[in-house]
């Protein structure tokens, strides 16, 4: 009988035992399943804010290139804008340097007769006796050396006579003169040019001033 009692004992230890072990399992079971489910609920929520900065990221990263492609564009036409600027300058130092050295060779050209006449007035100049003819040589040549130059587009300046025009005149003196109105051009001292509208030089002149009156 108190072998059957213990082996009673042993069987309801056992299956306490069991028991627990069953409990334990099933409460390990559902917090495992709990644990699956929070997971899972934070995978489901974070999954569509990664997706979002992958998109984010990626829209970032075309714009930029799409910036990158287009500062390189703008870059290469100002290259090109530049390079033209400097052929535009280069052509017009050399058609401006070619104008004035082809001004030059015909002023030059033009002088050549002008020349050959002062060589022959300064041959025949002590040759002869007859001083008479060497002046009106000259005053040839003076006078075929003016129209040349007014072919060209230089002009005097008329002075002697005329009222001052401070445009056209510098006064470097003055002389009283009851005949004339006042500030009238008395003398040209040295003449002055004008070069296709444009002053060259303006004529040095004195001009007249009327006497104090007593």
């Amino acid at each position: 009988m108190k072998f059957s009692r213990k082996n009673r004992k042993m069987e309801e230890a056992q299956e306490m035992q069991e028991k627990e072990t069953l409990e334990t399992t099933a409460t390990t079971d559902e917090q495992s399943k709990g644990e699956t489910v929070n997971e899972t609920a934070t995978g489901e929520e974070v999954n569509p804010v990664i997706a979002e900065l992958t998109a984010e990221n990626e829209a970032l990263k075309a714009e930029l290139e799409k910036a990158k492609a287009e500062v390189d564009s703008l870059r290469d036409i100002l290259q090109r804008r530049v390079a033209e600027i400097d052929n535009i300058k280069r052509r017009h130092r050399e058609e401006s340097l070619k104008a004035w050295t082809d001004a030059e060779g015909n002023l030059i050209t033009a002088l050549l007769p002008v020349i050959d006449n002062f060589d022959r007035a300064a041959e025949f100049a002590p040759k002869t006796e007859d001083k008479t003819k060497v002046i009106d040589g000259f005053v040839l040549i003076h006078d075929q050396f003016n129209k040349l130059l007014e072919a060209k587009g230089l002009k005097k300046i008329e002075a002697k006579g005329q009222p001052f025009d401070y445009n056209l005149h510098n006064a470097i003196g003055r002389l009283v003169n009851a005949d004339v109105d006042a500030d009238t051009v008395l003398e040209e001292v040295r003449a002055g040019y004008i070069y296709k509208e444009a002053i060259l030089r303006h004529s040095d002149v004195i001009i007249s001033e009327k006497p104090e009156e007593l």
